[in-house]
């Protein structure tokens, strides 16, 4: 490694739509502080003209080809060697939206979040730990509904229109057959904090001593 000596533990955590995945993720950020960053796919999708369109004329997200992959694995890489990087966050539908760059700061643990952080190979081999959030799909279906219409400016009829022929079928192809190969399953209908300590105290009892040691006071 290179001369910082701290060997970040990589956390990767994925799930359906709508299951959860950003309530653990700041639940976390919030237990951790500055001993995390999170880096979050949804801030590497293609823009609209380079997204595959269904029969209905629809661009389809929902697809592991519809964001930079070799980016992001490139991002993380540098992550890793301790190199912050810069981003620019993702709008979805909110075109006229001023452009947005953002850094990314080295942590001795990363959060590697998004739907399809385990479908590509690279991206899966830098893990070290794997988190799937699991719920309850009509409760799902109604926070995606919900976020669509108040914060990513999505007309109810597309949102819906996603749901049934883009979500569900990314989910049941490149999202659940991860599942079993989770490290850790979380039924996301209940408290958080038992989940949040277990993802602590693994942190703690299998990262590399310089980072263990940082997590001795948590």
């Amino acid at each position: 490694m290179a001369e910082h000596k701290i060997e970040p533990f990589v956390i990767g955590m994925t799930g359906l739509s709508g299951a959860g995945k950003s309530f653990y993720v700041n639940a976390l950020k919030s237990r951790l502080g500055n001993l995390v960053s999170v880096v979050g796919f949804d801030d590497y999708y293609k823009p609209l003209e380079f997204q595959e369109v269904d029969h209905h004329g629809e661009a389809n997200y929902d697809l592991p080809q519809a964001l930079y992959s070799d980016k992001f694995h490139e991002d993380l890489l540098q992550l890793l060697e301790y190199h912050p990087v810069m981003i620019k966050k993702y709008q979805f539908e909110h075109y006229d939206a001023p452009e947005v760059v953002e850094p990314i700061y080295p942590a001795p643990i990363l959060l590697v979040e998004g739907l399809f952080v385990m479908e590509f190979e690279a991206v899966d081999a830098l893990l070290d730990y794997r988190v799937f959030i699991d719920c309850d799909l009509d409760l799902c279906f109604e926070r995606r509904l919900n976020r669509d219409i108040a914060e990513r400016n999505i007309p109810r009829k597309r949102s819906l229109h996603q749901w049934e022929h883009h979500v569900m079928p990314a989910y049941e192809n490149f999202i659940l057959p991860h599942k079993n190969r989770c490290n850790l399953v979380i039924e996301n209908n209940g408290p958080a904090e038992e989940n949040i300590q277990k993802i602590v105290d693994i942190v703690k009892s299998t990262s590399h001593p310089t980072v263990s040691q940082l997590l001795s006071a948590i």
